[in-house]
């Protein structure tokens, strides 16, 4: 279970670090992989101890997620944006699983891409689920508050 936790927590200081500077580690990406591919071994061959059939059934959707956007690229320069949200925020998922809290999954990192009010322009917003959630449920109650104003309002 440790060593799961530090694979995870590596992967993902490598796959920010690389999103960075790209320039510096050009195999970030496959390292990435490399420990993903363990990860899976590790799984297939039962290493499950501490995890339940859920979480190990998370981390492996997650996975193949991993694997999906990053079919065919060898260089994390060569994902889109939207790619390298998709590689983080399942890298995150897997690390939170891992982590086996609440407190882990509420501070996993995530990023999201939302309309700018106004304009077609996506914007990308990235925050811990946490922040996420608190973020969604502020634009509900917004939405919910009465439109008409009437004798008692203020």
């Amino acid at each position: 279970m440790k060593r799961w936790f530090w694979l995870v927590v590596l992967t993902t200081a490598m796959a920010t670090a690389t999103a960075q500077e790209p320039s510096t580690q050009p195999d970030g990406l496959q390292q990435i992989l490399a420990q993903q591919q363990q990860l899976r071994r590790d799984l297939d061959a039962g290493r499950t101890e501490g995890m339940t059939t859920r979480q190990v059934n998370m981390i492996r959707k997650s996975q193949q997620q991993v694997f999906a956007v990053t079919e065919g690229k060898s260089r994390l320069d060569q994902l889109t944006m939207d790619e390298k949200i998709q590689l983080e925020n399942a890298l995150e998922r897997i690390n939170a699983e891992v982590k086996n809290t609440r407190a882990g999954h509420d501070e996993k990192q995530v990023c999201w891409r939302e309309k700018q009010t106004g304009t077609t322009i996506n914007v990308t917003r990235c925050g811990t689920e946490a922040e996420k959630r608190e973020a969604r449920e502020g634009a509900r109650d917004f939405l919910d508050r009465p439109k008409v104003c009437g004798e008692n309002c203020g």
